[in-house]
């Protein structure tokens, strides 16, 4: 198991790294065209994961209780229903569901207990995204009851994206869409309860990054056009990768000092509306999909350096002794059925980010005498 703390040192800030982000994590059964994942989040964390990717709904039983469980595709709310957490006992009125298009998946309580163990025994950090959720005030009790001090708290003044791995050590981070926030109130940042926001804008055009911001900001998109039943697996992937590398090449052409600060997210996913994800995603990652995946990233990381060294002055930081130019690049790959070989492969980028970054450092230096 690879320990991000340990092979990449405490005072590297979680905007220097390249990690790998579980697409749909908690789907992991279910019909071939919406299972996702083979491993719980335990097993997929110690494979290398560090964002998990989550949508959370309450699923009615037939005896008539319901827990909160992660799903893929459409949940529809369909009864209102009085619960009593056996988190917390407190009393919540949900909107349960039991219909769905798509499946449903882990328990929430499973996972956190799984994130919580997974980061008090390694000292690694881990990262929940909550998006397209019902029952968002309920979520945010179980993140904050289950994590207990093992759940993230951001300072007034914590810049998410400059957070090192020694501050992110034996912590998980839990960050919520911008539409769940209010449900939410009073909980803030300060109990553990973060917001995410996309940068992605209209035509794939990039809004400025807000350095007060207490949360993750991002710049990433994935998925194929669902609808296009008649495509075939390659063209699918082609369509995946014309897609990552025009959002890539415009976060990549902004020549400011904060576009480093902002997390790439770069999708290498394969999902579709009717046939099999995992036969897809196979494809994608023989051996010509992982060469493919290497060059697409570093296609984004070259225009950034080629983007900052242009300007008049360069923005520069250091590490291990070394000055390195201060550039985008994509920080997170969202992948499916997570395992030890996408991850390694993965996490071998940060051996080139690391180089790339030095050597252009040195160039620029050399060039201006």
């Amino acid at each position: 198991m690879v320990k991000y703390r340990t092979k990449l040192g405490e005072a590297k800030r979680i905007s220097e790294i390249v990690f790998a982000g579980s697409h749909d994590a908690s789907i992991t059964s279910g019909s071939s065209n919406a299972q996702t994942q083979s491993l719980d989040i335990a097993l997929q964390a110690k494979a290398g994961v560090r964002l998990f990717d989550l949508r959370i709904a309450a699923k009615r039983h037939g005896d008539g209780s319901a827990s909160l469980v992660g799903y893929h595709g459409s949940a529809f709310s369909d009864k209102k229903q009085t619960l009593t957490s056996k988190v917390s006992g407190s009393v919540h009125q949900l909107e349960t569901s039991k219909r769905i298009m798509g499946e449903f998946g882990l328990k929430l309580s499973d996972m956190l207990r799984d994130a919580k163990v997974f980061v008090e025994t390694t000292g690694e950090f881990l990262i929940f995204k909550f998006d397209k959720c019902t029952n968002y005030k309920l979520i945010a009790e179980y993140c904050i009851t289950i994590l207990g001090d093992n759940i993230y708290k951001a300072a007034d003044n914590a810049e998410f994206s400059k957070q090192t791995l020694g501050d992110l050590s034996k912590k998980v981070v839990c960050v919520f869409s911008e539409k769940g926030l209010p449900e939410m109130a009073p909980l803030t940042h300060r109990d553990g309860i973060l917001g995410f926001k996309s940068l992605r804008g209209e035509k794939n055009s990039v809004g400025r990054y807000d350095a007060t911001y207490p949360g993750l900001q991002y710049y990433g998109k994935g998925g194929t056009a669902a609808w296009k039943i008649w495509k075939s697996n390659s063209a699918k992937i082609k369509e995946n990768e014309d897609k990552q590398r025009k959002m890539l090449l415009a976060m990549a052409r902004q020549e400011d000092d904060w576009a480093a600060d902002v997390l790439g997210m770069m999708y290498w996913t394969s999902t579709g509306s009717v046939s099999s994800i995992a036969d897809r995603n196979k494809q994608m990652w023989g051996d010509s999909g992982v060469s493919r995946m290497h060059e697409l990233w570093a296609e984004g990381l070259e225009a950034s350096i080629s983007t900052q060294m242009e300007r008049d002055r360069i923005k520069a930081l250091e590490f291990g002794g070394k000055r390195r130019v201060k550039a985008y690049f994509p920080n997170i790959i969202m992948i499916d059925f997570a395992d030890a070989g996408k991850c390694k492969s993965i996490i071998e980028l940060n051996d080139v980010v690391d180089y790339r970054l030095a050597k252009a450092y040195d160039k620029y230096v050399s060039a201006r005498g």
